[in-house]
């Protein structure tokens, strides 16, 4: 029996921002189990559908492409990545919805991720702090963790890699990886806003590759979306 590997892009929003990295690997689990397809499961005394989420999504942001692995089972030819997203889209709740896969192999190396807020009109003008912080060479930030556990230290300017505002919307490129990432809720901060009733949307998953096809994407990003807009 072959297995096949497909990457595939999905939306998590409205009430399901909410649920948690370990609620929304269960539901991809019961959809793939409605779908009929042939899932290849893990070894061991407690088997799993092999599935494999890029990276987890903090709870209360909504995000219009996250990337889950899912590995199939075939004895002819694979089934079409397009077959997959109608299969299983079909069993996806509102709030979930399937955008697109491809065959793939190994695993995804996640860069950054790019996201969007609208900022409240008590918040005042954060240009003049957004612009500051890009012009900085660092910034100490840390982030609390929770009871008995240290906080978490880093440099806030070095996993900035863009930043703008346009009107009362604020977007930003935040990097992450195998060392770790920033949260929307820490550049906020950063910015002396409460990230608490501010609703943030996750607009890309940036992949590894996709920076390296892009010579200079790691570079301050400063007037990148200026000149979009």
């Amino acid at each position: 029996m072959a297995i096949c590997r497909y990457r595939v892009r999905f939306e998590k929003r409205d009430a399901l921002r909410f649920i948690s990295h370990h609620d929304l690997m269960r539901v991809f689990e019961l959809a793939l189990r409605r779908s009929g397809l042939k899932v290849a499961f893990t070894q061991g005394f407690n088997p799993h559908p092999r599935l494999s989420f890029a990276v987890a999504l903090p709870l209360g942001v909504e995000s219009l492409d996250e990337i889950v692995d899912i590995d199939l089972e075939h004895d002819g030819e694979p089934l079409a990545p397009e077959g997959l997203v109608l299969q299983l889209g079909g069993q996806m709740p509102p709030g979930l919805r399937l955008l697109a896969a491809r065959v793939a192999t190994g695993r995804p190396r996640v860069a950054a991720a790019d996201y969007q807020c609208e900022l409240p009109l008590e918040a005042g003008d954060v240009g003049p702090r957004l612009a500051a912080f890009l012009e900085s060479a660092t910034h100490a930030h840390s982030r609390a963790r929770g009871p008995g556990r240290p906080d978490r230290r880093f440099d806030a300017r070095a996993f900035t890699l863009g930043a703008s505002i346009k009107g009362r919307t604020l977007r930003m490129r935040l990097r992450t990886g195998g060392e770790g990432g920033m949260k929307p809720a820490d550049l906020l901060a950063v910015l002396g806003l409460d990230a608490a009733g501010i609703l943030v949307t996750k607009t890309r998953t940036v992949l590894a590759e996709e920076l390296e096809e892009q010579p200079g994407a790691e570079a301050p990003l400063r007037s990148a979306w200026e000149e979009e807009s």
